[in-house]
């Protein structure tokens, strides 16, 4: 029975043979992680964009409540006038 070789045992082309399989599992080690970054990298784009798209409707939406109380005011200041008016009215 023969025992297996040791690493330092194989012959020359045993050890290119191994080296290749290393180097073959790196590249495709390699590939994997860089379609992956890839993935992500398109996936924190998007995620950007909706952030960006979430904070511009967030400012639409403040300039919106802004106006309103804008315009509420007012209308409460036209009913406090209009309301005094009667009131005078009442008076006289």
């Amino acid at each position: 029975m023969t025992e297996p070789k040791s690493e330092w045992e194989l012959t020359g082309l045993e050890r290119f043979n191994h080296l290749e399989d290393k180097l073959y599992r790196i590249v495709e080690a390699f590939k994997a992680i860089r379609k992956e970054n890839d993935s992500l990298r398109a996936e924190n784009q998007k995620l950007r964009s909706e952030l960006q798209a979430a904070q511009d409707q967030h400012n639409a939406a403040n300039g919106s409540l802004a106006e309103l109380q804008k315009e509420r005011e007012e209308l409460r200041e036209r009913v406090e006038k209009a309301l005094g008016l009667l009131a005078t009215l009442e008076i006289h």
